[in-house]
C-alpha cells in the first residue's frame, strides 16, 4: 500500500515566516498531531549549522511546527548530536553555544536546545534490531527516552551517503558517536598520486590517522574510523575510497540504526524534508554560501521515513533533470541502497502517493 507523502511548494526566496506557515500547513494536512501525546519528551531533531554554514535550515522555518507540539502540550525539545569529527559541534558545550547562536533557543522557538548523547557523545542505548549489517544499534539516550519524535532534515548530498534526508537524519544524525563510529566503519579510505602535501585532510582527521611525509599524505588503516572528513576536505580528488560494496554497506548501516531509532515510536514520528538551499555537500560543512546543486522545490513530510526519501529523491531529480550522484560528481554513488534497504528491513514503504497542499 503506497504512503501518503505531503508537499507545498516553499522556496528561501519566500522569507522565513512564510516557510513557517508552510510547514505548519503540512502537519495539519498530514494530521501529524496524532503522532504526538500531551507529556510526551518531543525530541525536534534538526542540524543546527556548522560555524559558518549559512544554507542549513533556519530556526524560524521550523517555528510552525514547534508551536503545534506546544499547543498538543508535549514536553519538546530540539536536539542535534555531536560529531566524530573534531568542530563546534564535537562536544555538548560548544554544540549548545553553536545551536543558541544559530536561533535553537527559547527566545525563537520557545523551547530548549538539548545534546541528547552527554557531554562527550557517549550517552547512548544499545537496541537489539537484528539487521543485515548490525544486531545492535547505539542510539543517543535522550532520543531512545523521548515518547515521539519531529524529525526535521535538510536535503542535500552527501560524500558518502549521497543523499542526506530523513533517513540519515534519523540514523546517523541521531546515534551516540559510537553508533556513527559502527556506520563509517565500513569505509576504507586511501591517498591516491594527486595528493599536494597541502595539510588539509591531517588537520581535519579527528582520529590522527594521518600523516605526511616527504611526497604525500598517508592514512594508517588501524587508526581510520572511517568518517569520510579527509575526502570532504580535499581539494584535489586525492582521497581514494573503493565505493561498491563499501558505499552499500555504509547506507545500509544508516537504515538500521533509523530502524533503531523508531522502535518503540511506531506511529509516534513524523518527518518533514526541507527541500531548499540544497547543496552538494551536507550542513556540517563551515562555510558560507555554498553552491546549490538544484533549485528550491519546497517541503514534504510523511509518517513513513522511507516514502518521504524516495519520493523527496524523486523531486530532487526531476526538478534538476539530473540524477543526484552526477549532481555531487560522483557517480560512484547510489542513494537507492539506504532506500532499499530500510523498506527490505520494515522501515517503511518505496511506494507513495504524493498530495500537493495549497
Amino acid at each position: 500500500m503506497a504512503s501518503k507523502v505531503y508537499f507545498i511548494k516553499a522556496s528561501i526566496n519566500d522569507g522565513e515566516q512564510v516557510i513557517s506557515e508552510k510547514a505548519r500547513k503540512l502537519f495539519k494536512a498530514g494530521s501529524f498531531a496524532e503522532c504526538f501525546k500531551e507529556n510526551d519528551f518531543t525530541a525536534v531533531k534538526v542540524h543546527v549549522g556548522e560555524g559558518s554554514n549559512n544554507t542549513y535550515t533556519k530556526a524560524p522555518c521550523i517555528k510552525g511546527l514547534v508551536d503545534e507540539l506546544i499547543a498538543l502540550k508535549t514536553k519538546p525539545f530540539v536536539t542535534d548530536t555531536t560529531t566524530l569529527y573534531v568542530g563546534r559541534r564535537h562536544n555538548a558545550i560548544d554544540h549548545t553555544a553553536l545551536a543558541i547562536e544559530h536561533g535553537f533557543n527559547l527566545d525563537v522557538l520557545g523551547i530548549p536546545f538539548v545534546v541528547p548523547d552527554g557531554l562527550l557523545g557517549t550517552s547512548e542505548t544499545p537496541v537489539d534490531i537484528d539487521g543485515e549489517i548490525d544486531k545492535q544499534v547505539f542510539i543517543a539516550s535522550g532520543i531512545v527516552h523521548s515518547q515521539s519524535l519531529l524529525s526535521v532534515a535538510h536535503l542535500t548530498g552527501h560524500v558518502a551517503a549521497c543523499l542526506g534526508a530523513t533517513l540519515k537524519t534519523l540514523g546517523m544524525g541521531c546515534a551516540s558517536k559510537r553508533g556513527k563510529l559502527k556506520q563509517h566503519a565500513a569505509l576504507n579510505l586511501g591517498i591516491g598520486d594527486e595528493c599536494t602535501r597541502c595539510g588539509v585532510c591531517y588537520e581535519h582527521c579527528p582520529a590522527d590517522a594521518i600523516t605526511l611525509d616527504d611526497v604525500k599524505a598517508h592514512i594508517d588503516e588501524d587508526k581510520c574510523i572511517g568518517c569520510a572528513e579527509c575526502m570532504a576536505a580535499c581539494r584535489f580528488g586525492a582521497v581514494i575510497c573503493n565505493w561498491g560494496e563499501e558505499d552499500e554497506v555504509l547506507q545500509k548501516s544508516i537504515a538500521e540504526h533509523a530502524l533503531g531509532v523508531m522502535k518503540g515510536k511506531e506511529n509516534r514520528v513524523a518527518c518533514f524534508n526541507f527541500l531548499m538551499s540544497v547543496t552538494k555537500d551536507c550542513d556540517c560543512f563551515s562555510e558560507p554560501d555554498m553552491d546549490k546543486i538544484v533549485d528550491d522545490i519546497g517541503i514534504a513530510a510523511s509518517r513513513d521515513p522511507v516514502a518521504l526519501d524516495k519520493a523527496t529523491l524523486d523531486l530532487m531529480e526531476k526538478k534538476a533533470g539530473k540524477k543526484l550522484a552526477d549532481l555531487i560528481g560522483n557517480d560512484k554513488l547510489d542513494p537507492r541502497y539506504q532506500i532499499e534497504h530500510a523498506e527490505r528491513i520494515g522501515l517503511g514503504s518505496s511506494s507513495y502517493e504524493l498530495i500537493e497542499v495549497r
